[in-house]
């Protein structure tokens, strides 16, 4: 393994967490650009510059909120600019969201083909046009469209999704497989910590000095991760692959090494591209394997929704009754992270110590989430807001533990192509959904500005009924394959007296031969950092039970 990348992930961690704390602010930017443009109608573009978007906006929504509370005819201003704002994110998300869909996709079926240090400086220089092209909106009072082309600028980029699948590989493949799991939580934590004293410190300064001068140390943060990627990036080894649509035949002697590789067509590389698609067939396994991994993917797909709802708390937020400023906002963000990062970790230790398995907890998330969504969604001060923190920790179990649950299920050579359309699945779920509850937001604000929140807390309930179907099918599929190893155990036992001797020398060779690692897989463990590997664990177990048998 190769350890001189450490400083380069550690800079490179920093630089992007700092990047994305920064970039959060846009909505408040667009938020307060609409509060001063009203009364004016909405294609006005031509009052915004780079001293507007100051403390006496924020000061003049505060003022405006607390009359709301008394007075709703003075209410008509907030809802006005929550409208636009959540119909402007909606169609910058859709815009977004097409070429970040291809680009993931291309990505994780070329990754192991792919200069990872160009990939690296491609996408973060998309980053920057993209916040360079915000800065000329502002300053040149350019048209609402602009908004959407710099959206679309940003998805040929892939956002995080490519950044964060380069990086966690690197991570892989720079440490030693028994310190992957400790390093991941401290990247983590260093991540959280981070970004709860970046959001802190960006609230007070949005009231001091505005938005334009974080946009630029935005532009600045990127082109020193470029700097960083060119010059401390460096190679790692890369463990050889199988690709399921490659026959590869390679032998090696101690003389002389001797590589025969047959390649299929290039007509078959495309026909792969459907197969990733078709990983969760019914062909390729049993039928209650199947119906398990259709059952956690659509759970996670529900879970995916439901979070997306809570794209318009930005909105619920800045108006009536809260009437929360930047520095209310920075402080709260600061605070959720910090109790996240505490607590959702605390409450997996729990959970993990009383016997709970992974389709438990996922049920016990839901009804968190569920209950955390009605909270927010009946809250009148701000303090209700912040008691709900200590409940938010624990409703993404969901997200944690898909992919350990699914490897459980998985082939080897199946994971490289279910972890791809995981990644699919996710970016489509997140970009469309968190354009659709925007969507819904600017037409139920004016009459019910809480139905998004409502509306979150029901979808939650069908991944927590699917996570209970998945528990009682992973329960009686465990004693039945316990009763066939006992059975199985016993008969052999009688018929070979020596057996045992072999059967246990044959486990060790399997515990010792442990399969590669697929691309794809190294990403996803990063999110999963204690159930991979159980889940892992559990892989090897039941290879070590193919030996036996």
């Amino acid at each position: 393994m190769n350890n001189s990348n450490n400083y380069f992930i550690v800079t490179i961690f920093c630089l992007q967490t700092l990047y994305n704390c920064i970039l959060a602010v846009i909505g408040q930017c667009i938020y307060g650009f609409f509060l001063q443009t009203y009364p004016d109608t909405y294609q006005n573009w031509t009052i915004i510059n780079n001293l507007s978007l100051k403390i006496d906006t924020f000061e003049l929504n505060r003022d405006q909120c607390t009359e709301n509370t008394t007075d709703i005819s003075n209410n008509s201003a907030q809802i006005w600019a929550q409208q636009h704002s959540a119909d402007l994110i909606f169609r910058a998300t859709l815009w977004r969201a097409f070429p970040v869909i291809i680009v993931t996709y291309l990505f994780g079926l070329y990754a192991s083909q792919l200069n990872r240090r160009l990939v690296l400086i491609l996408s973060v220089f998309v980053n920057a046009i993209h916040v360079i092209i915000y800065q000329v909106i502002i300053y040149k009072n350019l048209a609402e469209y602009w908004w959407y082309i710099s959206a679309f600028i940003a998805g040929l980029g892939g956002g995080t999704n490519i950044l964060g699948i380069v990086i966690n590989l690197v991570i892989i493949e720079s440490t030693e497989e028994s310190e992957r799991s400790s390093r991941f939580v401290r990247y983590g934590a260093m991540t959280t910590a981070l970004s709860a004293i970046a959001t802190f410190g960006i609230g007070y300064y949005i009231q001091w000095r505005g938005y334009t001068d974080l946009l630029w140390m935005a532009i600045g943060l990127e082109l020193l991760s470029i700097i960083v990627i060119i010059f401390f990036l460096k190679p790692t080894y890369r463990s050889a692959s199988v690709d399921e649509t490659t026959a590869l035949l390679s032998s090696s002697s101690s003389s002389n090494d001797v590589h025969i590789m047959i390649k299929t067509p290039t007509i078959s590389k495309c026909y792969h591209c459907f197969d990733i698609c078709t990983v969760f067939s019914f062909k390729h396994r049993s039928k209650k394997k199947s119906i398990s991994l259709i059952l956690i993917i659509v759970s996670y797909i529900f879970h995916l929704l439901a979070l997306s709802s809570l794209s318009i708390m930005l909105w619920y937020l800045l108006g009536a009754p809260f009437c929360w400023s930047s520095k209310d906002l920075g402080q709260y963000y600061a605070v959720s992270f910090i109790t996240t990062a505490i607590f959702s970790i605390l409450g997996m230790k729990i959970l993990s110590c009383i016997g709970a398995n992974d389709a438990i907890i996922c049920t016990l998330s839901h009804i968190c989430f569920c209950i955390y969504s009605l909270w927010i969604s009946l809250a009148q001060y701000s303090w209700q807001l912040y008691i709900a923190l200590l409940i938010n920790p624990y409703t993404s179990y969901q997200s944690v533990l898909t992919i350990p649950m699914i490897s459980i299920w998985l082939e080897v050579h199946e994971r490289n192509n279910a972890f791809t359309l995981l990644t699919e699945i996710n970016t489509i779920i997140l970009a469309f959904g968190s354009s659709l509850f925007n969507w819904i937001y600017a037409r139920t604000v004016t009459y019910q500005k809480n139905f998004t929140l409502f509306l979150a807390s029901g979808l939650c309930i069908i991944p927590c009924i699917l996570n209970i179907c998945l528990f009682v099918i992973s329960r009686r599929t465990s004693n039945e394959q316990a009763l066939i190893v006992v059975s199985k155990t016993n008969a052999e036992s009688t018929l070979l007296p020596l057996s045992n001797n072999v059967l246990s020398q044959a486990a060790d060779i399997a515990c010792l031969i442990q399969p590669p690692h697929s691309l794809t897989d190294a990403f996803c463990t990063s999110h999963n950092n204690r159930s991979c590997v159980h889940s892992y664990s559990s892989i090897d177990n039941q290879s070590d039970r193919q030996v036996i048998k």
